[in-house]
């Protein structure tokens, strides 16, 4: 089997993109309004929604409801001699949400398979895992900007464990 560990994290990623996500809502959405709020009838205000500066405020709009829709997630998935541990969780909202993890022995390893939805950044990592003789647990983790070289050193020792897993029985 191998036994080199792994620690695959996205945790600087994860938050550096919701950084930049809040700081796209504040300056297209947030201050246009408490402009025209605080100088209703100023040149600035005049400019902000006038024809093609609105399209600004429109583009911020539907920037930060896809990503609220989507979500960012941050991820860290750790393989060592006896044990997988996967964790994740959304950036923002994860606040009030539980955590996603799953710990287990290597050996409760039946499948897994890699799961890219189109028009986003997240990946869907799914493991399945043996319970009992006749139980099995599919558990599904959504992984933000996974990177394919990543994505192939998890496959890669996954793809270890079952083929090890199926020699024992």
């Amino acid at each position: 089997m191998n036994s080199k560990a792994i620690k695959i994290s996205n945790f600087k990623n994860a938050y550096f993109v919701t950084v930049i996500i809040f700081f796209v809502g504040v300056v297209t959405l947030v201050f246009p309004l408490l402009l025209s709020e605080v100088f209703p009838h100023s040149n600035l205000m005049h400019k902000l929604t006038s024809y093609p500066y609105y399209f600004i405020s429109i583009f911020g709009a539907v920037f930060l409801m896809y990503f609220i829709l989507t979500g960012v997630y941050f991820y860290t998935l750790k393989i060592d001699k006896y044990i997988i541990e996967v964790k994740s969780k959304r950036t923002v909202s994860g606040f009030l949400s539980k955590i996603n993890v799953i710990e287990m022995p290597k050996n409760t390893i039946v499948k897994y398979a890699f799961y890219n939805r189109p028009f986003t950044f997240n990946t869907t990592l799914m493991i399945k895992v043996k319970l009992s003789e006749r139980r099995t647990l599919a558990k599904r983790f959504k992984l933000s900007f996974l990177t394919k070289k990543e994505q192939g050193k998890i496959s890669e020792v996954l793809e270890s464990i079952i083929a090890k897993n199926n020699l024992d029985g």
